[in-house]
C-alpha cells in the first residue's frame, strides 16, 4: 500500500502594521485569532508577506515551533520583509537568501526604474531537508510590486530566472508562494504556469480558491484572487482552502490566508 509524506503550505499576507494601527485591524487584536484558527490548520511551512519589524519579532517570539527566517526590504534590511516559518522538528535549513528585485538583486533596498512604486520588492528563499524523508526542496516567496505591470513582469522574470538558475545547479522541487497581485488571468500568472526553465511544470494549488483578498471587509462579497502557492511538487486532490475565519469584525488580515497539502514523497509497504 502506498503511504504519502504530505506538508501544509501557506502563503499569508499578514497585513502590515508599524504598531500604530488602532481598532480591530491591529495586529495585537488579531493575534488571538491568529493563535487560536490559523494553528490549527497545523502548517508546516508559511510564506508570510507584509511583515514590519515587530511582526516578525512577535513571530520569532511567538511561533515555538517554527523557524521564522528572513530580512526586511529596506536599504538598512528594515521595513516589510516575506519571512517564510518552517516547522523546525521536521526540516533542516540548508540554504537562505533574499533578493531584491531589481536590476541589482544584491543591492539592499534597490528597486526597477521603471513604474514600480516607491516600495522595494523582495524574494526570500530557502532550500530545506525533510526529515522524514530526506527530501529536499527550495522554497521561494515574494510580493510584487502593488502599481506598475512592467515592475511586476520584471520581478516574476527574475523570479523564474533564478529558479531556472538554482534548478540547473541541482533539480529539486519547488514551491513558490506570494502576493503576487495579480489575477489569473494576467500575463505574469500566465509566465509562470507556463515557466519552461525546469523539465517540470508548475501546478497552481490554491486553483480553486476564487477570492483571497477581501479588503478587511469580506462581507461586503468583494475581493480578487491574488495570493498563491505554486509547485512542481503533486498536490493533494481537493486539499486547497483559504482560511476564513474571523468574527466581530476581526479577521486573520486583510488577505484570506491560502494553502494546500503537498506530496513530498511517497513510500510503499
Amino acid at each position: 500500500m502506498e503511504k504519502f509524506n504530505t506538508i501544509n503550505v501557506f502563503s499569508y499576507n499578514i497585513w502590515t502594521d508599524n504598531g500604530k494601527r488602532e481598532g480591530k485591524g491591529a495586529f495585537a487584536s488579531r493575534i488571538p485569532l491568529f493563535r487560536d484558527k490559523f494553528l490549527a490548520y497545523k502548517p508546516d511551512l508559511i510564506g508570510f508577506q507584509e511583515t514590519m519589524p515587530y511582526q516578525r519579532q512577535w513571530l520569532m517570539d511567538n511561533l515555538d515551533e517554527f523557524e521564522v527566517v528572513g530580512i526586511g526590504r529596506g536599504r538598512n534590511l528594515d521595513n516589510e520583509s516575506n519571512v517564510i516559518a518552517y516547522r523546525k522538528d521536521r526540516f533542516d535549513l540548508v540554504f537562505l537568501e533574499t533578493f531584491w528585485l531589481s536590476d541589482t538583486p544584491h543591492k539592499p533596498g534597490s528597486r526597477f526604474s521603471t513604474d514600480q512604486s516607491d516600495c522595494p520588492r523582495i524574494c526570500t528563499t530557502v532550500t530545506l531537508r525533510d526529515r522524514v524523508s530526506g527530501v529536499l526542496f527550495r522554497h521561494y516567496n515574494t510580493h510584487l510590486d502593488h502599481v506598475g505591470a512592467f515592475a511586476q513582469a520584471q520581478g516574476v522574470s527574475l523570479i523564474l530566472n533564478r529558479i531556472a538558475n538554482d534548478f540547473e545547479v541541482n533539480p529539486l522541487p519547488v514551491i513558490l508562494t506570494g502576493d503576487f497581485n495579480v489575477s489569473p488571468d494576467s500575463e505574469v500568472y500566465k509566465s509562470v504556469m507556463g515557466f519552461e526553465g525546469m523539465d517540470q511544470k508548475f501546478t497552481d494549488a490554491t486553483a480553486d480558491i476564487p477570492v483571497s483578498f477581501h479588503g478587511y471587509h469580506p462581507e461586503s462579497g468583494r475581493g480578487s484572487k491574488i495570493d498563491f502557492v505554486f509547485t512542481t511538487l503533486p498536490v493533494c486532490e481537493g486539499s486547497a482552502f483559504a482560511a476564513k475565519d474571523g468574527g466581530d469584525g476581526i479577521y486573520l488580515s486583510d488577505h484570506y490566508p491560502v494553502g494546500a497539502t503537498l506530496v513530498l514523497s511517497r513510500e510503499s509497504d
